[in-house]
């Protein structure tokens, strides 16, 4: 309703008062701010997304970096672990080097930049997420009503409201062949989406309470 339209929306019939723009601008203020919120009118109102694009990426970037942040602390505290005891410590190194993350900080010509792969991972997940097509079972909504109007999550979408993006066209997006995507960038992918997933439907429950 806050991008141009010329349609009428309602809700219901039978003389409910109308739902306007106002009223959605002013639900949309009520949602916690965050990535949610921006994902949020990223998906549903691009128009307004453009203003703000720059802070969902800086957002975004600060999610990973402390995501690879704390995969590294991990990784130094298994280290210890096997220093200190041993090969008692083996399982928790494979599984703290398993996790890890490829480098955030490298070096081009003897100078410290960071590494395009994760810009390019954002990129992709933000784009996916804004224009992968919608369920059409549940309309994007991540959830589908009965009879009864007892929700439940959506069985086709498995609750994301889009339909998912195979991993080779994943590799597409990030501009990865698809054997530097699989063994190195696929893990950062996968959650990145499922962390900002996570975020946007917050914020549409939030968004949905704010209306009701």
């Amino acid at each position: 309703m806050l991008n141009p339209r010329t349609s009428q929306f309602r809700v219901g019939s039978g003389g409910l008062p109308a739902i306007v723009a106002t009223d959605v601008a002013a639900a949309l203020g009520m949602v916690e701010p965050g990535i949610g919120r921006e994902m949020l009118c990223r998906v549903w109102w691009p128009d307004g997304a453009k203003l703000t694009a720059h802070e969902l990426k800086n957002l975004v970037d600060e999610m990973m970096r402390e995501e690879w942040a704390r995969r590294e602390s991990s990784m130094l505290d298994a280290t210890l672990a096997v220093a200190m005891r041993g090969s008692r410590a083996q399982g928790v190194y494979a599984t703290a080097h398993a996790a890890r993350w490829p480098r955030m900080i490298v070096r081009e010509h003897e100078v410290p930049v960071a590494a395009s792969g994760y810009g390019r991972v954002r990129d992709a997940v933000l784009e996916e997420l804004a224009s992968a097509g919608l369920c059409q079972a549940c309309l994007g909504r991540g959830e589908v009503a009965n009879d009864m109007r007892v929700y439940r999550i959506c069985k086709d979408c498995s609750g994301q409201g889009h339909l998912r993006v195979s991993e080779r066209s994943r590799a597409d997006l990030c501009g990865f062949s698809w054997k530097t995507y699989r063994e190195g960038w696929a893990s950062v992918y996968d959650w990145t989406f499922q962390a900002c997933t996570d975020d946007l439907h917050r914020a549409e429950r939030q968004f949905q309470g704010a209306m009701a």
